[in-house]
């Protein structure tokens, strides 16, 4: 004859399991208040609820001992998400300026922010606990855009929060459409290289070679919120390859109005140039701001 069950809700807590169980989601906490309901119930044995739960018998007769002496506040007890564990050395001041310093681009390798939490801070930190901490934040090592050492800080956040205004100002026709394009240009080239030849060991071939170079220009722009790019191969940078280039932007949708965002180059166009179409305007970046241009 088996052993009888001991009393399973010896703190009177069943109708909370009951209320518990209703609004509580799946998981590890439910698979609990399953089974001591479950065990309340007491039409099933502890192999029939296990089979039940998705758990062995150990665990269920461990989750009931656990109910039995403290309830449910002990049944749900979870020491890995209730528990904060000991507080993280990094943290305020040394936080907000690592998050500032990533946002800024400051940092190279994760040696150079141990050394200076290390040195500004006093914080000593294993590698890979820094690499944990950044990999949490979604810190990634990413290429840079450059910037010019000769920018005007304030010139650039300048542009960047009257950019509205500037577009206000060209008094554009609210008849016509707007289209909006970042411009920008490069040279690409080629140029010759030797390729290796079969030798002997220790023995380095010496082969004539004469360098040569061959290369091209490129203008591009790209219409913001327009899903299109023009382009235009040139094989130099002047002010009538510019003009032809403003031209074709015009002629992607005549009845547009073209507004078009560039730097301030020597063969570039000015806004209200008579050698600009009539339908193109142009606002000029800061200087020293290649950051600033999308293109």
């Amino acid at each position: 004859m088996a052993r009888p069950r001991a009393k399973l809700d010896c703190s009177g807590e069943a109708d909370l399991v009951i209320r518990r169980l209703e609004t509580e989601p799946a998981g590890g906490r439910r698979e609990r208040l399953l089974a001591v309901r479950l065990g309340l119930a007491g039409e099933l044995g502890l192999a029939q609820i296990a089979n039940a739960v998705g758990r062995s018998r150990a665990t269920i007769q461990t989750w009931f001992n656990t109910y039995r002496q403290g309830g449910v506040d002990a049944l749900l007890y979870d020491a890995r998400n209730d528990n904060p564990g000991r507080p993280s050395e990094l943290s305020g001041l040394a936080l907000v300026e690592l998050q500032k310093d990533l946002e800024n681009g400051r940092w190279r390798s994760v040696p150079q922010v141990q050394r200076w939490l290390a040195q500004t801070h006093g914080i000593q930190l294993a590698l890979s606990s820094l690499y944990d901490r950044l990999g949490k934040v979604g810190a990634r090592l990413r290429v840079p855009r450059k910037s010019h050492c000769k920018k005007d800080p304030a010139a650039s956040v300048e542009f960047r929060t009257e950019l509205a205004s500037k577009l206000t100002a060209l008094a554009l026709p609210a008849s016509r459409p707007v289209r909006l394009w970042v411009l920008d240009e490069m040279r690409y080239g080629l140029h010759g290289f030797t390729r290796r030849v079969w030798g002997l060991p220790n023995f380095r071939p010496v082969v004539p070679t004469q360098q040569k170079y061959q290369w091209g220009f490129v203008y591009g722009a790209v219409g913001v919120g327009l899903s299109r790019a023009e382009f235009l191969l040139t094989e130099t940078m002047d002010q009538p390859h510019s003009q032809q280039f403003y031209r074709q932007i015009g002629h992607s949708d005549p009845a547009a109005v073209h507004v078009v965002i560039q730097d301030g180059a020597g063969f570039h166009l000015r806004d209200g140039d008579a050698h600009l179409p009539d339908h193109v305007r142009i606002i000029t970046l800061p200087a020293y701001s290649p950051e600033l241009n999308p293109m």
